[in-house]
């Protein structure tokens, strides 16, 4: 066990890691796509092996604090894009959603529409939802038709299995022709994490914000979203975000900005009854800005229409330990309740 003594007398961390918890910058699709072939499975991959020794030294503590200094350094890197591009727009849904379903096609274009706007769409990193959302805007300066070749493209590869090593040696293969075909594409942001086994690199996103720790990584998306977030359909962890974002917003000091919350899928939100449940909070600690649509343009004009222009002009070009405070106040708030 680390004690105070030891810390007091100097730690030493690992000489061996695969990562360096000091890094000053965020990760890139190629640094953690090092190692990989054509034919090869995620396994393959820096970030394969980065996974693989978290699975292996899970009790480790010098470990396990290396892990907590890099998720401070990638805290800090991220406070620095946003500082340079504050208008935030995450974008939640389900992970399962294939490329072959109107909800993904439905995202990916919407993301388009959201980055030629101006936005930086964020995403969780990972399939689903989030691959649509980091792909348009990855394809954002392009052509729509290009986007949807994209599209099929993906719906025509093997869905990635975690179990299948073929599949995901076909699904990369795939993914990775696309990006390489449309470098260097439109700025975007992915925020993943180590803690799902398997889970493949967000090959349409710009910048990866890759944290260890899977509880800061979903709140850090939530509160960096400082121009809105959208949800659209989804599932479980889904609900869980709605309701985080909906307890920041209530906590938010009176007469401070809060930012817009666009629900996308009419369908899925009424019959669920989820949209009725947030109207209903809004009501009593509210209220918060929302909307729910089915039309990606319809989103964008009622983000564009709902900005907190002043909570944003706060944080552009703000030094990053003053996004990091601002980021940190929206989210304690959420934590004394």
């Amino acid at each position: 066990m680390i004690t105070r003594v030891d810390i007091e007398r100097g730690i030493t961390l690992p000489a061996d890691l695969p990562y360096d918890p000091f890094r000053t910058s965020l990760y890139s699709c190629e640094e953690l796509m090092r190692g990989w072939s054509p034919g090869d499975d995620h396994s393959a991959t820096l970030d394969g092996q980065i996974y693989d020794r978290v699975s292996e030294r899970a009790t480790d503590e010098h470990e396990l604090l290396a892990q907590r200094v890099h998720d401070f350094a990638i805290d800090r890197a991220v406070a620095r894009l946003v500082a340079r591009k504050p208008a935030v727009v995450g974008i939640m849904g389900s992970s399962t959603t294939q490329p072959t379903e109107a909800a993904y096609t439905r995202v990916a274009h919407l993301a388009r529409l959201l980055s030629r706007a101006g936005f930086l769409v964020a995403s969780g990193g990972g399939l689903g939802i989030m691959e649509a959302a980091n792909l348009g805007a990855f394809l954002a300066p392009h052509p729509e038709s290009e986007l949807d070749a994209a599209i099929d493209e993906l719906a025509s590869a093997p869905p990635f299995d975690q179990q299948d090593r073929s599949a995901q040696a076909a699904y990369l293969k795939v993914a990775v022709a696309i990006r390489e075909r449309y470098l260097s594409g439109g700025e975007n942001l992915a925020i993943p994490t180590w803690v799902y086994s398997g889970e493949p690199i967000s090959q349409f996103a710009s910048q990866i914000a890759k944290y260890f720790a899977n509880s800061i990584r979903e709140d850090g998306l939530l509160t960096i979203s400082f121009a809105g977030i959208v949800f659209a359909e989804g599932r479980a962890g889904t609900t869980q975000e709605i309701f985080q974002d909906a307890a920041k917003k209530a906590d938010t000091d009176r007469g401070g900005e809060r930012s817009p919350m666009a629900f996308l899928g009419k369908d899925s939100y009424t019959s669920t009854g989820l949209y009725a449940e947030l109207e209903a909070q809004s009501k009593l600690w509210g209220p918060y800005p929302h909307g729910l649509f089915d039309e990606p343009a319809d989103v964008v004009d009622y983000l564009m229409a709902h900005q907190p222009r002043r909570l944003i002009d706060r944080v552009a070009s703000a030094e990053p330990e003053r996004v990091r405070e601002l980021v940190k106040a929206r989210a304690s708030r959420t934590a004394r309740r």
